[in-house]
Parts: C-alpha cells; structure tokens; sequence
C-alpha cells in the first residue's frame, strides 16, 4: 500500500514538473481592424435587434407534401411548407399542370418581421401570413401583441402587418440595395427554428437572380432582383431583415436553396432576399391597406438558348429560339410560332432566355409588349398583351372604356372605379360588380363612416350601382343631411352604413 502512494506521488510530481516546463502561450493580439469590425457587428446586433419580430400565425391552408430544390416557405413548425419542384436549370416558361384539389386544415407557423415605423407597422412576407386568421407579434422583450395584416402584394412575396397597440416601437432603418455590392458584407436577423432573434452573418454572393417557385396549380411565381447570400438562413428566417454593414435593410429575406423531400432543410449558404428597393414601391399602398393577388404575367412559350451550331444555321447573331407555343397562352394567340427566334423585347436586343425571362418577369399583368421575332430569315414583330399564368387574355392596362375611369366624389370625400374582373384580382377579392373604393380623403364624410380603399360599394339607397358613372350620380342626386344608406363588401362580409354630414 505504501509502495501504490509513492508511485502516485511521484507520477504527480513528474506531470507538475512538464506542466510546468511547458513554455507559455502567448495571447493573439487581434488587429485594430478586426477589433473595429467585431465592434461594429456587436452594434449592428443591438440597435436592430429590437425591431426584428416573431409572427406566429394560425391559418387555413391545405395539406401538401412536395420536394425540391429550394424551400420558399419558412413556416415552423407545421406541414404547410411550399417547395420549389423540378427545378431542372432552365429559364424556360413551363406550361401549367393540372390543379390539385387539397384537404383544408387549421394549422399554426411561424416566421419573422421587422418594424418599419414606430407605430407598429411591420415588414414580412406574403408567405408567411398567408390565409392568416390570426397573428401575434412576439417582440424582443418577449412581450406578445395581437396584430392584423393590413396590405399585401402575393406576387413579390411582400406583406405588411400592423401591431395592435398605441405604444412606440423601434424601428429599422431602410438602405439602398443597388448600393449593395457582390462580396459585401451582409448581417440576417430572424427566428430560425423558432430560435428568438438569431444573428448570423456572410456576404452578398449574387445579385439579380430570377426566382422561381411552382405552385401547386402549375404556375410559376417568378421574382425578379433577388439577392443571394451565404449568411446563414433556415426555416424561421422569412420575413426577417438582411442588413447591411451600417445595420441598414437591403433586403427581406425569403428562401433557402435545399432538398425538402430528403428533410434536408437546413443552411447550405444559399438563401435569398428581396431587395429592399423593391419593397419600397409597394409600401406606400400596402400600408394603405392594398391586398394584391395579381399572377405572374406570362407569354405561353417555352425558351431555348442558341448554341454556335444552331446560330449558324439559323442565320443569326443573337436571339432565343422558340421551340414550343402553349396553345392557352397570349403568345399563341398573338400569333408567335415554334421555331420563331426572339431578337427584341420592346426594341431592346434579348441574348438568353435568361435575359428574356427576367424582363417579362418585371413587368405586369396587362402590360403590351413587342416581340421582335426572325422566322425564316424574316423579321416579325409580334404585339400582345400579358396575361396571368396559365391564361390567354388579361385586360390591357390603360384601356379602360370611359365608365370605368376613376370617380371622385368630393362631398363624401371617396374615389371609386367600377370593378372589372382584373381589378377584383389585383385587390383580392372574390366577387366583382359594383364600384371599388379607390381613395379616401382623410376626415370626409366617407372617412367618418369607416370606408376604406379597397371597400365594394354595391348599392346607393337600395339602388344596385355598377359603375363609377353611376354611383358619382347617385351620391350626387342624394341628401347628405339626410343620410345616404350605402350598402359595402368588405373582405365577403356586406353591411350597411350612412354616409351624413352630421
């Protein structure tokens, strides 16, 4: 026993002798550069940490399970994701699938938001609150508000929520995303997973991407000018701000490259995000309350790069070469061909399919465009009119007849246009006849009875009106003192209010 403590003894004895024979490592001095940057990202985190929010929302959506290359929607945790399907690398314009019909369900997500004014208006995504029939605002205090979504656009993913409460908020500061260069630096803020106010950092790694998301009625959602980075982003993070190095928002981030089938959801240093530019030519009408459901326009055909072989014997320079028609789609009709070699959008020379796509995808449902096309040596020029995916006509933008321009009637305070079956679309609603309340006049008589942009007004009086020409009259012909009785539509609920001057 006493021969066991010696050689304990000893063999600690010997372990302090090396330990203490080691020679000493010395503290790594970290640049003033770096010190600066750690610095400034401590910052960035702090002042804007406080605007960054968690929604959480129930809804209905119907039940779906799909794979694919990119996942666009964040919601977490439930089983309504939406997934980018059967990206194969083309550019091309796919002809739609045939619609599913899905089972409906109540179901909750998650996703994020930022503050945009002290008020308590917010920034998300469309996705996010989509079909919502409730939505909380958790703040980074974890104090909880009940919230409403005021306007959105579904096109460009872009919605904005409004906070229930007459208390201030911190707000982000917007930037400039053209600003924004490939290789800077860039900060995401969000929820991942539902993990509060996640900070994680990367650069700008491309800049005008195209972004497609098939959806599950075989149209295409294509998003224009999206920002790449390889800032981690995960299921949770949609909505959240992308900042830039000063804590500014350049973007909205959105969607994260990944195989969802294999439950392979997590960062793999592709995500993307909508340019804070782009948001900000929405806002002023989303705040306003404009809920837009409008598709992305289309022209029915499919693209197809020209290689040296094909270009030579086709006899061109430059161009995107045709090789299917949809039968449903505005380019047949407008009289476009298989074999047609697309030279010119609008005058301005097209050099990929890629090209061509992003151009039709910034544009708008209704717009006319001209197609310059070489068929069989010849040049053609081909004019016609988007329309909505999957669909041959759309009403042209600025061809309204006469009776459909916009009426203002000033003694109540209220403009209206009569509501085409395109504009029922653009504001997201289900029926159509009858005028739709265009602008209100804050403090008028329309103002005071609770009538809103984006309102069907149907009758004047128990007087059917149809057009803007006949409800300027009718307001016209009536007693304000009196009281008008007016019978409005409002997210598919009718009732009735007075419109008076008392």
């Amino acid at each position: 026993m006493n021969n066991l403590k010696r050689m304990v003894f000893f063999s600690a004895a010997l372990c302090l002798a090396l330990a203490l024979s080691l020679p000493a490592f010395a503290k790594v001095e970290a640049s003033a550069e770096l010190k600066a940057m750690q610095s400034n990202l401590r910052e960035v985190a702090k002042q804007v940490n406080p605007s960054v929010v968690l929604i959480v929302v129930e809804k209905k959506s119907s039940e779906k399970v799909s794979g694919g290359r990119f996942g666009f929607d964040f919601e977490f945790p439930n089983d309504l994701r939406k997934f980018f399907k059967g990206d194969n690398g083309s550019n091309d314009e796919d002809t739609p699938k045939k619609k599913q019909k899905l089972p409906q369900h109540k179901s909750s997500g998650m996703g994020s938001g930022f503050v945009i004014t002290s008020d308590g208006y917010v920034i998300t995504n469309y996705h996010v609150v989509e079909d919502a029939d409730s939505v909380k605002v958790t703040m980074y205090d974890e104090t909880v508000y009940d919230a409403e979504v005021k306007g959105y656009d579904k096109r460009h993913d872009v919605a904005v929520v409004k906070i229930k409460s007459d208390k201030k908020f911190p707000a982000a500061a917007l930037g400039d995303s053209d600003k924004t260069f490939v290789g800077d630096i860039v900060i995401a803020i969000g929820n991942p997973f539902g993990y509060s106010n996640t900070v994680t950092m990367g650069i700008v790694s491309a800049k005008g991407r195209l972004f497609d998301n098939p959806e599950l009625n075989g149209a295409i959602k294509r998003i224009p000018n999206i920002i790449q980075t390889d800032a981690a982003i995960n299921p949770g993070n949609s909505g959240g701000p992308l900042l830039n190095i000063e804590g500014e928002v350049i973007g909205v981030n959105m969607a994260i490259a990944g195989d969802f089938s294999t439950g392979n959801v997590g960062n793999m240093g592709l995500g993307f995000a909508i340019p804070i530019k782009d948001v900000k030519k929405l806002l002023d009408e989303l705040v306003k309350g404009k809920k837009t459901v409008t598709e992305t326009p289309w022209v029915g055909i499919r693209l197809q790069d020209i290689d040296g072989k094909l270009a030579k014997k086709l006899g061109i320079k430059n161009g995107v070469l045709i090789p299917e028609v949809d039968e449903k789609g505005p380019g047949k009709a407008a009289g476009l061909l298989s074999g047609d070699v697309v030279i010119k959008l609008d005058g301005t020379d097209v050099s990929s399919g890629k090209q061509l796509a992003g151009a039709i995808a910034s544009l708008e449902v209704g717009d006319q465009i001209v197609l310059t096309v070489n068929r069989s040596g010849k040049e053609k020029e081909i004019k016609l009119v988007l329309a909505p995916w999957g669909e041959k006509t759309a009403e042209v933008k600025g061809s309204e007849k006469k009776e459909d321009a916009a009426k203002k009637s000033s003694s109540i305070g209220v403009t209206v246009r009569t509501l085409t079956e395109n504009m029922a679309s653009q504001y997201g609603l289900k029926s159509w006849g009858g005028v739709v309340v265009t602008g209100v006049e804050d403090n008028s008589v329309a103002d005071n009875a609770d009538i809103t942009e984006g309102d069907i007004i149907k009758e004047v009086d128990r007087t059917a009106v149809k057009t803007a020409d006949e409800f300027a009259k009718a307001v016209a012909d009536a007693d304000l003192k009196a009281g008008v009785l007016i019978l409005v539509e409002r997210e598919g609920t009718s009732r009735y209010v007075v419109l008076s001057k008392e």
